[in-house]
């Protein structure tokens, strides 16, 4: 779809761009109708398709709808009265891929550039890094050297890591190269790295938290490949990265998943590295230790991996390093064994907790559980194929494994568990597998709330101040909110489909919510998000035709 009748500046053309987009009015409960913004032209906007689907993201203060073919991201803020109000921000072309930081306050943008280049003045591929307030902007566009299509963000918002995808189509590549991004105010440029390789090519990353290693306290960039695990050091990326084989055989062993432990609190010689392996009855657990002191000079780092190979009986789908009340343990989840499988990292032995039933994955919820018990975590298990999750009081799990374990039955098995974040951190959502279901988990109370969605592929969403949750689904023009006081769900029809929907900070105070409609040239219906009504709700058609 082009966003003009013809590719010109007309001034019929102009006029029939502001017919299309302004026609702003208040929603009633019986129609919806559409909002409107005044255009300025933009020749280089009007000439250009507009991007179906359209991405969007959530920041805390904004929702950024990603244009591609105009080369910009339009960012939608709201005021104290639902007034609507778009920031244009400029990207290179190509647009390659996007994310925000998990703590909702940046947006990132890779961009390709021009490919191929062939003038100087075509832009080259870049990283934008734009602010998401309430108040929001392009913060700083970092030029790359190569045009890279995979985008990864620490869990801590602190770095972002560029690097090669299946989706690059370079003459020649490097696939192993990596391009380490510092988002800190007044950090330096992006750093180029190529790992050692045996013949992989990364796969995913693990940013780890602080650990406390000999020489001092950092953060690693744990890489996995298709066929070896590589560590670097993200607070001195000079230093050369530590590869570790997974096995000498002619086959491949392919890395399926990492847990990083930092060890016990007042010691710098026990963080450890676990990997579990793809089909693999056994598990790889490095040791960071110490350099020998006849090594030293020899070693650039100041810790060096000892790998151990413990045999766990099955293929494990899960890790974690876990709190028991004999010490820091490995759990491995072992579905076909029906088991819970709690490893020593020292010496390699194991205790077994029979679940009764098989689950496939776990999480460490032990600050939002309440008490632990006996100085140990609580694990939540759940299962894409049977319905029932369960807790695992870790504390007086070691030699008492009967005493620690507590299921719940459910409806549906579980596909994705999303944590509640702010005052209800104790709340966990989780979805059924056909996407018509969910539980709202109480992790205090052990109770298990249902809500039904009807039709399939609904999303629940939480909000970013964790007060309430906002579900959609594809074949309804509707959203609903659901309190998590309560647990009322309240709906609401509005007059299209609805791709995504986003809980934001409005400028002034309060919040809103921002529904993105599937069709058109970007459309979105705002509502209040503590006291959503459609009296009072908004909303703007043909937001990519133009700017406000």
């Amino acid at each position: 779809m082009k966003r003009a009748l013809v590719g010109s500046r007309s001034p019929r053309a102009s006029q029939a761009r502001v017919v299309l987009s302004v026609l702003a009015r208040t929603i009633g409960l019986a129609l919806l109708g559409f909002g409107g913004i005044a255009c300025e032209d933009d020749p280089d906007v009007w000439d250009t398709s507009v991007p179906d689907p359209i991405v969007a993201r959530s920041l805390e203060g904004a929702v950024a709808l990603i244009d591609d073919p105009a080369h910009r991201v339009l960012l939608l803020t709201v005021d104290e009265d639902l007034e609507l109000e778009t920031t244009s921000v400029p990207i290179a072309d190509g647009f390659a891929a996007s994310a925000a930081t998990p703590d909702a306050q940046r947006l990132l943008v890779l961009s390709r550039g021009v490919v191929p280049r062939r003038r100087a003045d075509e832009p080259g591929p870049s990283l934008a890094v734009i602010d998401g307030g309430t108040e929001p902007g392009l913060a700083v566009t970092y030029p790359l050297s190569d045009p890279l299509s995979g985008l990864a963000v620490d869990p801590l918002s602190r770095f972002a890591v560029i690097h090669p995808s299946e989706r690059d189509v370079a003459f020649v590549q490097n696939p192993n190269e990596l391009v380490v991004v510092d988002l800190a105010p007044g950090a330096g440029p992006p750093v180029p790295v190529t790992l050692r390789s045996f013949g992989g090519r990364p796969q995913g990353f693990v940013f780890t938290e602080p650990l406390g290693l000999p020489g001092g306290a950092r953060r690693l960039l744990v890489t996995s490949t298709d066929r070896d695990v590589a560590v670097l050091d993200l607070e001195n990326l000079d230093l050369p990265e530590i590869t570790i084989r997974l096995g000498s055989g002619p086959e491949a062993r392919r890395p399926q998943g990492v847990a990083v432990s930092d060890g016990a609190p007042d010691r710098d010689d026990d963080a450890r590295i676990a990997v579990r392996i793809e089909g693999a009855p056994d598990i790889v657990i490095v040791d960071l230790v110490p350099v020998a002191p006849e090594d030293v000079a020899t070693t650039p780092q100041s810790y060096r991996a000892v790998p151990n190979v413990v045999f766990v009986g099955a293929p494990p789908s899960d890790l974690a390093f876990v709190r028991t009340d004999a010490g820091i343990r490995l759990a491995a989840l072992v579905p076909a064994r029906n088991m819970l499988v709690l490893l020593d990292p020292q010496t390699g032995g194991a205790t077994e907790i029979e679940l009764g039933a098989p689950f496939e994955r776990l999480s460490v919820v032990t600050d939002e559980a309440g008490e632990a018990g006996a100085g140990g975590d609580v694990a939540l298990l759940w299962s894409t194929s049977n319905p029932q999750i369960a807790l695992v009081a870790l504390g007086g799990a070691v030699g008492t494994p009967y005493r620690s374990l507590e299921r719940i039955d459910l409806a549906t098995p579980i596909s994705e568990v999303v944590a509640v974040p702010g005052e209800n951190r104790h709340l966990r959502v989780l979805s059924g597998t056909a996407g018509d279901e969910f539980v709202v988990l109480d992790l205090l109370s052990r109770t298990a709330a249902p809500l039904l969605a009807s039709g399939g592929g609904a999303r629940m969403v939480p909000s970013f101040d964790g007060q309430r949750a906002w579900l959609i689904a594809p074949s309804a023009a509707a959203i609903a909110k659901v309190d998590f006081t309560s647990l009322h769900p309240e709906n609401f029809p509005l007059s299209h489909g609805v791709s995504d929907v986003f809980d934001v900070a409005r400028r002034g105070g309060g919040r809103a919510v921002i529904a993105v409609h599937r069709a058109g040239t970007g459309s979105v219906t705002v509502l209040d998000a503590i006291e959503p009504s459609l009296a009072t709700a908004r909303e703007y058609a043909g937001l990519l035709l133009g700017d406000l």
